[in-house]
């Protein structure tokens, strides 16, 4: 069994966000809660958000000298177009639509209390854990016109669409979260194929 040809894709402008809250964490399990006669005089807890940026591709066919090659060029034909930079390969749109997962990120939140009077938090930005965030100001957590979904013992999450070419963000009010990236692609397939310019 071959390795299958890695296919060339290009970004589009069409991003999927998803965060996702969680509180389970070894934090959560270690950190201290004290009473003293029934009374809580410390508590503590930890908060995860996850966040995943997926991004719509569109399949590119690559060519060489005009004639297509199957899959990603090679030493000869990268040579031949470094002497004659875009001149040799060119690419052409082949119709395939794809999804790649772009970004995935954690944020921490921990928060602590005293005698149930004196409150403090601590919030740990996203550190990215793969790849890079193409809309890093558009947080879902914490933005109060975001709607978290929770079904059953599932963790919350809410999930918007971001155009990154217009700024455009809209938040998914509803959505079943198994279906999330097949509807994505769905929504943005024909808008991806339109010619431009």
């Amino acid at each position: 069994m071959g390795i299958p040809d890695i296919d060339k894709v290009a970004l589009t402008d069409y991003n999927l966000i998803i965060e996702e809250v969680s509180d389970e964490s070894i934090f959560g399990m270690i950190s201290p809660t004290q009473k003293i006669k029934g009374v809580k005089v410390l508590t503590s807890a930890h908060l995860q958000v996850v966040r995943r940026v997926y991004t719509l591709t569109v399949g590119e066919d690559v060519y060489f000298k005009g004639n297509k090659i199957q899959g990603m060029p090679g030493a000869r034909e990268l040579l031949s177009e470094f002497l004659e930079p875009g001149k040799q390969i060119t690419t052409r749109p082949n119709g395939k639509i794809g999804i790649l997962n772009r970004y995935v990120g954690k944020k921490n939140i921990f928060t602590g209390s005293v005698a149930q009077k004196y409150k403090g938090s601590v919030t740990i930005p996203f550190l990215r854990q793969y790849g890079e965030d193409p809309a890093p100001t558009r947080l879902l957590h914490g933005n109060p016109a975001v709607t978290f979904l929770q079904k059953g013992e599932e963790n919350p999450m809410a999930a918007a669409y971001y155009n990154t070419r217009t700024h455009k963000l809209e938040l998914l009010h509803y959505f079943e979260r198994h279906k999330l990236l097949d509807n994505f692609k769905a929504h943005f397939a024909d808008a991806t194929l339109a010619p431009t310019g």
